[in-house]
C-alpha cells in the first residue's frame, strides 16, 4: 500500500506502509524528508565515520536516518547515536531518547527548522542535538539549556564524552 505525503495515519499503518518518498509522521500526518545532497550525505558519512569510535568504545550505537517514536509522532534525525543498552520498541526503532542526535542542514532547510526539530528532541529527553551546515562547514551544538552553541570549523562538537572534530563533516 502506498502512501502520499499529508495522508493521516496511524503508528501502525505508518510501519507497515510504503511512501512516495521519505516522511515522517507529525501529529498523525505524513510530512516529506528533504532528500539529501551530495554536500549532505558527505558530511553525514564523516560523522557517522568519527562517531564508530565511541561504539566501538561502549558508549552507545551510531546508526543514520533511524526512527525515534515520540508518543505519536515518527522523526527521522540524519544521524542518532544512542545510550548504551538502549534497545528498540515493537517497531524496531527506538521510542526512549538516544544520547544524540544530529541534523546536517539539506538546501530545502533552514537553521530555523533544524532548530525547532532539535527542540523537540531534547524536550523529549535527548541530551545533544548537533546541526551542521555542510555549505557554510559550521555547525551548532545544542544541550539541556536549548540555546545553540556555535561551533567553525577549527572546533569540536560534543555530547558528553563524545567528542568530534567539525572540520571531519
Amino acid at each position: 500500500m502506498y502512501m502520499a505525503v499529508g495522508s493521516r495515519v496511524s503508528l501502525s499503518e505508518y510501519f507497515s506502509a510504503c511512501f512516495d518518498g521519505e516522511c515522517e509522521l507529525v501529529d498523525g500526518a505524513l510530512r516529506p524528508k528533504p532528500m539529501g545532497t551530495r554536500d549532505h550525505s558527505r558530511v553525514q558519512g564523516r560523522i557517522y565515520s568519527a562517531l564508530l569510535r565511541f561504539e566501538q568504545a561502549g558508549k552507545g550505537e551510531a546508526f543514520v536516518e533511524l526512527s525515534l517514536r515520540l508518543d505519536e509522532t515518527v522523526l527521522i534525525p540524519d544521524i542518532v547515536f544512542t545510550r548504551p543498552g538502549q534497545i528498540p520498541d515493537q517497531y524496531n526503532v527506538f521510542d526512549t531518547p538516544p544520547l544524540l542526535c544530529v541534523e546536517v542542514i539539506s538546501p530545502s532547510q533552514s537553521f530555523g527548522d533544524l532548530y525547532n526539530k532539535c527542540l523537540g528532541y531534547l524536550r523529549w529527553g535527548v541530551s545533544y542535538c548537533w546541526i551542521v551546515d555542510p555549505i557554510k562547514r559550521v555547525g551548532w551544538q545544542l544541550g539541556p539549556d536549548e540555546v545553540p552553541h556555535e561551533r567553525s570549523a577549527q572546533d569540536f562538537l560534543e555530547a558528553g564524552e563524545i567528542k568530534i572534530p567539525l572540520s571531519v563533516a
